[in-house]
């Protein structure tokens, strides 16, 4: 956690906020020709409730091929101030997107965090304490109920457990 490239936060608020501003930004200002594509896939499809979920999938496939285009030129010296104002909101919901991941992998290894806490073995259980103490600090979600977990160890027979919790 303490490499992480992702700041000091890593709540995942804020990047879904910043995820949602600039992929509006980056649907309205798409280059012409992937708009005109987007438009034309999107005019194939029925205006019912059943096709809502493949307007979405149209909608991010174009989003998804603007944002390859723009990685693919990769040269912002030869681009104009638009071009370039993109490419670096484009690049910015990347990296927004790849927070999100890296959140959500702490956040579906709680419960095997949890259960480490449950362990015969010492070791294993002060550095889960620790993990929880330091995923706390980069205010991940998953800390508050492993930190509720840890409680229940201040009765523990072991001193190094009691005093990690503590």
């Amino acid at each position: 956690l303490e490499n992480n490239p992702f700041m000091g936060s890593l709540d995942p608020n804020p990047y879904l906020g910043k995820v949602q501003e600039l992929e509006k930004y980056l649907l309205e200002n798409m280059p012409k020709d992937i708009k005109e594509a987007e438009e034309a896939a999107q005019n194939e499809v029925s205006e019912d409730d059943e096709n809502l979920n493949e307007r979405e999938k149209i909608k991010y496939a174009a989003l998804e091929a603007t944002l390859d285009e723009f990685e693919d030129q990769g040269d912002l010296a030869n681009m104009s101030d638009q071009q370039r104002d993109f490419f670096t909101k484009a690049r910015a919901l990347k990296f927004a997107r790849s927070a999100l991941v890296f959140i959500s992998v702490f956040e579906g290894a709680n419960k095997t965090f949890e259960s480490m806490m449950l362990s015969a073995n010492t070791s294993d259980v002060t550095e889960t304490l620790r993990f929880f103490v330091r995923a706390r600090h980069f205010q991940l979600p998953c800390a508050v109920s492993g930190m509720r977990s840890a409680l229940a160890l201040m009765w523990s027979n072991e001193k190094s457990i009691q005093d990690e919790v503590i």
